[in-house]
């Protein structure tokens, strides 16, 4: 793989129980809506001390967006115990080592805002974008205390979701099967855990399947994690609440600095699924799959793994 330390694939075999992909699937179901069950009951408090304090009515959209993605915490904690206490190894074979883990994390978050940033030029120069004068959100300073919560929010979203795919789906995948079959098995559930978001269209999927091929690849390459929360954070970070855009479908933007809005050729720019949905993050995530490939390949993450 890439490092004289033990992979994650080495590290899931050493699992007193590796379930074949349709099992895995099902847990993976489990998981999900287990713990959005108990992420809904253990919120159910908050959210009445909060109606009862008077804060839900003045920052209703803000505070039940935070809420709804902190609880995904849940979803991972459920992971966790299938791992420790099932499968017998430590949560830290998911990915999750000591070492330099927030330079990872750091890293990864920047290359996932790079990512989107880029996806959003692009957009800008052939006409998609434009400025809406009248937003109904708070924007740019005014929003910096909303951004900076939804932010957190993200961070815990993010990282569950990757926590599950990649993290325990793929690798105990390809310590069962092979990497390849769970590079492309994980990276296809990936897609169709989106597939019933609002507006969705083939090339969303895609895309989110696309996106899941780069991540895998990064974790394959780097046995590590922390990167990839890092990238899965910022992307959809910058997209709702940097630019304004919806994320996967879904109107995130109750603050954002930016307030843009995507028009001309759904195809081109995403339309109401956002830029995930466009070809021109299509043609992004082609390249960066390619490049992380071809940096693999020549060694890059070894070198750089101190």
């Amino acid at each position: 793989m890439c490092s004289k330390k033990e992979d994650l694939v080495t590290m899931a075999k050493s699992s007193k129980k590796l379930p074949n992909f349709i099992w895995a699937t099902i847990l993976l179901l489990i998981f999900m809506f287990g713990g959005q069950i108990i992420g809904g009951i253990c919120i159910i408090p908050i959210y009445l001390t909060l109606y009862m304090s008077g804060e839900m009515s003045s920052n209703l959209s803000l505070l039940e967006l935070f809420i709804n993605l902190s609880s995904f915490l849940f979803i991972a904690l459920l992971v966790f115990v299938r791992v420790k206490y099932i499968e017998k190894r430590k949560i830290s074979t998911l990915g999750f080592s000591k070492d330099s883990w927030l330079k990872k994390y750091t890293k990864g978050f920047l290359i996932g805002f790079i990512m989107m940033a880029i996806v959003v030029l692009i957009l800008f120069v052939l006409g998609c974008v434009s400025l809406d004068k009248n937003p109904i959100q708070p924007v740019g300073i005014s929003a910096l205390g909303g951004v900076m919560i939804i932010l957190i929010g993200w961070m815990i979203q993010s990282a569950t979701e990757e926590i599950l795919t990649r993290g325990w789906l793929m690798n105990v995948l390809a310590a069962r099967y092979n990497m390849v079959f769970a590079l492309i098995f994980s990276s296809a559930i990936f897609g169709i855990m989106h597939l019933f978001n609002p507006d969705v269209n083939y090339i969303a999927v895609i895309n989110i399947i696309l996106v899941g091929i780069f991540y895998g690849i990064y974790v394959i390459k780097t046995n590590d994690l922390w990167s990839v929360c890092g990238m899965h954070a910022a992307w959809n970070f910058a997209q709702g609440n940097v630019f304004g855009f919806e994320v996967s479908g879904i109107n995130v933007a109750v603050s954002s600095i930016f307030d843009f809005n995507l028009v001309g050729s759904e195809t081109i720019s995403g339309g109401a699924f956002g830029p995930e949905a466009g070809l021109i993050a299509t043609f992004v995530l082609l390249l960066s799959i390619i490049i992380v490939y071809v940096l693999g390949k020549k060694g890059y993450f070894i070198k750089n793994e101190n």
